[in-house]
């Protein structure tokens, strides 16, 4: 039975050196996704400031254009009032009312 104790502690000092080394290639694993977290965390944090700079571009955008559609919208209604008001100037009037003013 002392024989077999030194054998005994031999092959617990291996499973020691073992776990050992294990615990390094864990913490090693730890270390690399803390690292590669800390990367996401930053682009994370870069995408959405983009993503505040390019909702602010496109509402910005989107104001210039209805901006350019009222603006063609009342020019256009504007063409046709001073064209319908030509037209009825042309006709005569009827005759139980009086001619409109010319301008």
């Amino acid at each position: 039975m002392l024989v077999a104790l030194p054998g005994e502690f031999w092959t617990l000092a291996r499973k020691v050196e073992d776990l050992f080394k294990l615990q390094v290639k864990t913490r090693e694993s730890l270390d690399n996704l803390s690292e590669k977290i800390e990367q996401l965390e930053r682009r994370m944090t870069y995408l959405e400031a983009s993503q505040a700079q390019v909702i602010t571009e496109a509402k910005a955008a989107a104001s210039a254009a209805s901006t350019a559609v009222a603006g063609a919208i009342l020019s256009d209604t504007v063409t046709r009032l001073t064209r319908l008001e030509i037209r009825m100037e042309s006709l005569p009037a009827p005759p139980d009312r009086p001619a409109l003013p010319s301008s």
